[in-house]
């Protein structure tokens, strides 16, 4: 291989002499699929021995598959890119998993200086991350087209996310049919203290942090002024991400993109003529038109480590993806997934006794949850660093509340601009169903001894010294919260409070107000690992994610489980609702605080 040309397997990062580009994150394939394809072997016949051998030799020469000269790398936006290894389809082979969206951005990134690709091709269908994941993904586009090379977008409609992404890209056509539909945003939240006066069903949550409002849709009818002001803040700063990101990339003023924003053209010929599209074309018009003949699709650019490779050092990237609960890690039966602190507690500890670990880098994309449970993950994470082990964390789409809590550790923070942050606060408390048992013909009866002894009482609201007792805890918690930031980001207690008191800020607010030490996405946290772990340029690293991705007999399970759900709670709306209530359910279940973001935030 010359020094021209590009690595052959992404999972192991090459010298890179300083300063250096982030060195492309791979993924070492599963121990356990190895042992997957041979079990499965064992259990159709024990004398295919050979043939089993025989698989892995081949799966060895798929980790190098041939990549032309002058091919266009195709990269296919349909909702199949995730943050997290525990998504991503039910597949027995390790090298048929689509990439991971960080692996995605890293692919895009080395075809930049990659000789035998010549350009980029990207069709949006459909993006199913958050804004901050988008920004990742667009930041790898940007830096491929800044290295010289063309780049084509195509869709068939375009919304406010399609396109933010697109605009990265010098040539962007829609279908002649298609609808452009870039509008700005908007942020509807629900309130239930009407729906629960019906019921006859009483809130009794405390909270402490003036903006720490993830408890106003079970107490009030609409928004406290604070937390108004908060979600102005926060939305200011996603709107001006996409503004920015779009004026960039068609090279106009941002008062343009604002006019296109306000006064949205809708139809194809409309925002050709304002400039926002290139030109109209059906999506074989503008893949046959690709200069060069060749096209590399980017599932066969990613190259899955080939598992006979070693490198000296490891670099873990760990994902904590979804709300932080006390257990194990899991998915809800409604959708969307759990971090357990036994579950991760248990990989930090594995991590901190392994001698070949240089540095831990987590990714954290996290609402929150429990804060006993964050907690104990913050206490893993304190051994990890004593050590002596660098700890980076990379922040995904959010990083709130209790994900802002297991962040505070780290020796570096990097968060995306659209990031969704801080949120430094905590809530918790009850709810009051005497009345809607009444409705129903439920009768009670209870029997106490002590004077608090029912203070959770589910058919009773909280008398005046329960309360007060209540949020003496939670106001201890808050300390504790502030004590762990203060610590880990070595600033006074007070500065943290005053951008605290459950407040969210975008990754660039929070970088602005100290909590946050660089803006980028996951490539940028691996780089600043290998520096931390004083990695010398000549050595090799392994790039390792945990948790490891699911096996088809594991997705198969969890598929049946949601198949015995009742007809109506696969209604998306009422899925929507259970998971919210199912992940409450989890993070109060062990009696401690909720430090979770302040109510669901969905900006499209």
């Amino acid at each position: 291989m010359s020094d021209q040309d590009p690595p052959t397997n992404p999972a192991i990062v090459p010298p890179v002499p300083a300063p250096a580009a982030a060195p492309p994150p791979g993924r070492r394939p599963p121990r356990r699929a190895a042992r997957l394809v041979l079990g499965i072997a064992l259990i159709g016949a024990l004398t295919l021995t050979a043939g089993v051998v025989g698989a892995i030799i081949l799966m060895q020469d798929e980790f190098t598959p041939d990549v032309k000269d002058g091919s266009y790398l195709e990269v296919k936006l349909d909702g199949s890119l995730h943050d997290a290894p525990g998504e991503g389809g039910m597949v027995l082979d390790p090298a048929d998993f689509p990439p991971l969206l960080t692996e995605a951005a890293a692919d895009i990134r080395r075809a930049a200086t990659d000789e035998r690709i010549t350009g980029l091709y990207v069709e949006v269908e459909s993006i199913s991350v958050g804004w901050a994941a988008a920004g990742e993904l667009r930041a790898a586009i940007a830096a491929f087209v800044a290295a010289g090379k063309p780049c084509h977008a195509w869709a068939d409609a375009y919304d406010n996310k399609a396109y933010y992404v697109a605009s990265a890209c010098k040539d962007v056509y829609v279908s002649p049919a298609g609808l452009m539909l870039v509008n700005g945003f908007s942020i509807t939240n629900e309130y239930y203290l009407g729906t629960f006066e019906k019921l006859g069903v009483t809130a009794n949550f405390e909270h402490v942090g003036d903006f720490k409002s993830a408890v106003e849709p079970y107490q009030r009818t609409e928004p406290s002024e604070a937390a108004s002001v908060a979600m102005d803040t926060m939305l200011d700063g996603l709107y001006a991400e996409l503004l920015d990101g779009i004026a960039a990339g068609r090279g106009v003023p941002r008062e343009t993109v604002v006019g296109w924003v306000d006064d949205p053209p809708i139809t194809p010929d409309a925002a050709i003529a304002r400039g926002m599209l290139t030109g109209k074309k059906y999506r074989d018009e503008v893949a046959d038109g690709l200069a060069g003949e060749e096209r590399t699709e980017l599932d066969d650019y990613h190259e899955p480590a080939n598992p006979f490779a070693s490198a000296a050092k490891t670099i873990a990237v760990v994902h904590a993806d979804g709300a932080i609960v006390s257990g194990e890690s899991g998915a809800p039966i409604f959708g969307g997934s759990m971090v357990g602190d036994r579950t991760l507690v248990e990989t930090i500890d594995d991590l901190r006794e392994d001698d070949d670990v240089a540095a831990v880098v987590l990714r954290v994309n996290s609402p929150g949850g429990s804060g006993l449970a964050s907690d104990n993950i913050w206490r893993a994470l304190v051994r990890l660093k004593e050590a002596d082990k660098p700890l980076v964390v990379s922040m995904g789409d959010y990083a709130a509340s209790g994900g802002y809590y297991i962040a505070a550790p780290a020796d570096w923070i990097v968060a995306g601009p659209a990031t969704l942050t801080g949120s430094i606060g905590v809530f918790g408390g009850k709810m009051n169903l005497a009345g809607i048992y009444g409705k129903i013909g439920i009768t009670t009866h209870t029997w106490r001894r002590g004077a608090m002894a029912d203070l959770f009482s589910p058919i009773a609201d909280f008398s005046e010294p329960e309360r007060a007792r209540f949020r003496e805890f939670l106001e201890t918690f808050y300390d504790i919260f502030l004590a762990r930031v203060a610590e880990g980001r070595k600033m006074e207690r007070d500065a943290v409070h005053a951008v605290a008191q459950g407040r969210v800020w975008t990754g660039t607010q929070a970088k602005e107000r100290g909590l946050v030490d660089e803006l980028g996405g996951l490539d940028a946290a691996i780089t600043k690992a290998r520096e931390l772990a004083e990695v010398g340029a000549d050595e090799e690293v392994q790039v390792e994610r945990f948790p490891k991705r699911k096996t088809f007999f594991e997705q198969l399970s969890e598929d049946l489980e949601q198949s015995r759900m009742p007809a109506e709670a696969q209604i998306p709306e009422v899925r929507r609702a259970f998971a919210e209530l199912e992940v409450l359910d989890r993070v109060l279940a062990d009696g401690g605080v909720a430090a979770m973001m302040p109510q669901r935030v969905e900006v499209e």
